[in-house]
């Protein structure tokens, strides 16, 4: 372990060796004066003392003031220069693992939390800077003394250097046998330690959701869980640095009483002199402190070479595929892209998407349209080129993508996300991002087109606003028009949205829906949505139903035909929203098509549809929790929510069941009878609910006897 630790940091110190040199040159003049300055209590006594000899004494005092000035001076520019090292070694570390980390695949990114990845910055590197200083201040000083000092006290008296030698080789035994268990605690108390950094970056981003539960005390519990558990590993990582350190002060201090009174017998029958006794007792107590500091720097080495590893296994990490060639494959203008029967999964057990095949043509409008969960986005990650193909192959204006170099390509993309992320900085900065070059007239050009201008312009600093934690002074809808406007603004060839209206109210909507077709001339437009009426006019629709293409086709060309593409338009047609967002309305024939008002007369579906009410919940917020009465049905006329369910053995971790998108419907059974909900339901984009009550449904109901028993009858089957 010690081994490979020193040839790990004397391998970072190879790109500095000027500074290096100088650093062990002026490290060596000032060791060998602390070395050797307690050889002058021999010659002191011996030569001046003793025979009372000022000249002597005066020359003696003389060198050892020159050369301590000397060698001090050398030990403070030893001082700078380790000072300078390692603070460029640190430097250069930081900066190699992000560049490498700007390259890992992003696959690696999920899979890790973000917790993990800190802290090789906030704790591996750290310790192995420790371990450097420590090395090369207290490691190099106390060895050299070590060596020197023994040299000189074999010079003095053979045999007591003998037994000094033995001692420190027991002084070591102790750590060298403690290393192993210590470098597997300390990996455990790392490990530990990522895990309760990452609860705290959850808990704090999380702190909606906790409220809106009422996780508070759950999540108390779960940290102090935590908390028990790391004190149970830093007792044990305590414990064995206390015992490398106990252990090589035990045995120093039964070499010392050894030494004393061997030293002692010899003086008493003449074998040594009285001033050589006195020089040898220094200068042993100098080496035996120096073996003492050197047992210190092994918790420090054995910290180190756990960082050391583990920063090892993430430079190690896949890096994303880059491709050979850096030829752009359509030269600025719109291409075409092919999937050959893809087929891809995150992991090798099971597939996301299945033997894909399609074209878009160069210059379409393509939508990619399903079910949550149904392989559209992975389909928008595979374009971008985030992941290869397990099988088949992804072809831009028939060049394959895994050959182009992938910075020339997404140079000429413009991506609207989902979850769009601001960085701190200023809305400028934020929105140069696609094109750094870019001037204020552009950028408000592009703003314009986004309709963000008018907000970013009546803002106290305007385009200089500074951007808080992730954008958290915007609202969802403000900082996806601002990743609107960044993509506006590179006014690529190839234009990827991502569910990019998806936390806008109804008339931003249609007005960037508007932006969007003019931006679309002369381009390569992909979009993915759960919202059919915001595709209508693309050019093809692409279907796609549990990692299967489904169907494809023109909007009309599929409603003709009938199908799976037919069954989701069914689906959100007949719902409708204000322009204000606020209201929301549902019509008769929307209405029959609910499994348990199938076949109701429309006038009675008509007096149902009056009993709805329009009800908005915040992306974030709680709409039901499991165990609350149920009363009320749910219909989804705007927005996504998810449906989980809590652990029962971890009442704070969730299970995702399913996600709810425009025209789903939950809580139906709550229309039945006032029975505890089984599942939490919480939204996560701004929704807009038609809801309703069962005890309203059932007075009106009641005046139909033999629709009331169509609809109970319904849905009880349902709960069955």
């Amino acid at each position: 372990m010690v081994i490979r630790v020193l040839r790990q940091l004397f391998q970072y110190m190879r790109a500095y060796k000027p500074l290096a040199f100088l650093f062990f040159f002026t490290l060596m003049l000032d060791l060998v004066f602390i070395s050797l300055a307690p050889l002058s209590f021999k010659f002191i006594i011996d030569r001046a003392v003793i025979p009372q000899d000022m000249n002597a004494f005066l020359l003696i005092m003389s060198i050892l003031g020159i050369t301590g000035v000397v060698c001090i001076s050398a030990g403070v520019v030893s001082d700078y220069a380790l000072a300078k090292l390692t603070a460029f070694i640190q430097r250069d570390l930081r900066a190699h693992l992000f560049e490498h980390m700007q390259h890992v695949n992003i696959g690696h990114f999920q899979k890790t939390r973000a917790s993990e990845l800190l802290s090789y910055f906030t704790v591996d590197l750290p310790a192995i800077e420790r371990a450097m200083s420590v090395v090369l201040t207290v490691g190099i000083q106390s060895t050299c003394v070590v060596i020197i000092s023994t040299s000189v006290l074999f010079y003095l008296q053979w045999s007591m250097s003998l037994a000094i030698l033995l001692g420190a080789v027991i002084i070591f035994v102790g750590p060298y046998l403690l290393g192993n268990r210590a470098q597997a605690i300390n990996a455990q108390h790392k490990q530990q330690l990522d895990l309760l950094t990452g609860d705290l970056q959850e808990n704090i981003k999380a702190q909606k959701v906790i409220k809106g539960f009422n996780l508070q005390q759950a999540m108390i519990h779960k940290f102090t869980t935590r908390l028990q558990e790391m004190l149970t590993v830093h007792y044990r990582k305590n414990v064995i640095g206390a015992q490398l350190e106990r252990t090589p002060m035990v045995s120093l201090l039964l070499v010392n009483l050894t030494i004393i009174g061997f030293g002692s017998f010899l003086a008493m029958k003449g074998h040594i002199t009285t001033g050589a006794l006195v020089a040898f007792f220094t200068m042993y107590t100098s080496m035996g402190n120096s073996v003492f500091n050197l047992t210190f720097t092994l918790p420090a080495l054995t910290d180190a070479s756990v960082s050391i590893e583990r920063i090892e296994n993430l430079l190690h990490a896949p890096r994303e595929s880059n491709g050979g060639s850096t030829l752009e494959p359509f030269q600025g203008k719109s291409p075409s892209i092919t999937f050959n029967d893809v087929t891809f999964g995150y992991n090798d057990s099971s597939s996301v998407l299945n033997q894909i095949k399609l074209y878009i043509p160069a210059g379409a409008t393509a939508a990619f349209v399903g079910s949550s969960g149904s392989g559209k986005s992975t389909m928008v990650q595979l374009i971008l080129g985030f992941y290869e193909p397990q099988l088949g192959q992804i072809q831009v204006n028939d060049h394959s993508l895994f050959d182009l170099n992938r910075g020339s390509y997404r140079d000429q993309i413009g991506i609207v996300f989902q979850d769009n992320f601001l960085f701190h900085g200023t809305v400028l900065d934020n929105i140069r991002l696609s094109y750094p070059e870019a001037s204020e007239a552009e950028v408000e050009s592009a703003a314009r087109k986004a309709e963000i201008h008018e907000y970013i312009a009546s803002l106290p600093d305007g385009y200089y606003t500074k951007v808080l934690d992730e954008g958290s002074n915007f609202s969802g809808g403000q900082r996806q028009r601002i990743a609107i406007t960044r993509a506006i603004l590179r006014n690529p060839p190839i234009l990827v949205l991502d569910e990019a209206t998806s936390a806008l109210d109804p008339i931003s909507e249609a007005s960037i829906n508007r932006t969007f077709e003019s931006l679309a001339h002369d381009r390569t437009v992909v979009t993915v949505t759960h919202r059919l009426s915001s595709i209508k006019h693309a050019d093809c629709i692409f279907v796609f139903d549990q990692g299967k293409l489904v169907e494809q086709g023109t909007h009309e060309e599929m409603l003709q035909r009938g199908g799976f593409y037919q069954n989701l338009w069914d689906k959100q047609s007949g719902l409708s929203v204000s322009v204000t967002g606020q209201e929301a309305d549902i019509d008769e024939q929307r209405l029959s098509r609910l499994p348990f008002f199938r076949g109701v007369e429309a006038s009675v579906l008509s007096e149902i549809k009056s009993l709805f009410n329009t009800e908005t919940f915040r992306a974030g917020q709680v709409v039901i929790q499991a165990g609350e009465q149920g009363e009320k049905f749910y219909l989804i006329a705007r927005g996504r929510v998810e449906v989980s369910k809590r652990d029962t053995a971890h009442s704070n971790e969730h299970t995702r069941l399913a996600v709810l998108e425009d025209g789903d419907h939950f809580g139906e059974i709550a229309l039945l009878e006032n029975i505890p909900r089984t599942a939490d339901v919480t939204a996560m984009t701004d929704c807009i609910f038609l809801t309703l009550q069962r005890k309203v449904l059932h007075y009106v109901l009641s005046k139909y006897p033999e629709i009331d028993a169509h609809v109970r009858q319904t849905l009880k089957e349902r709960m069955n």
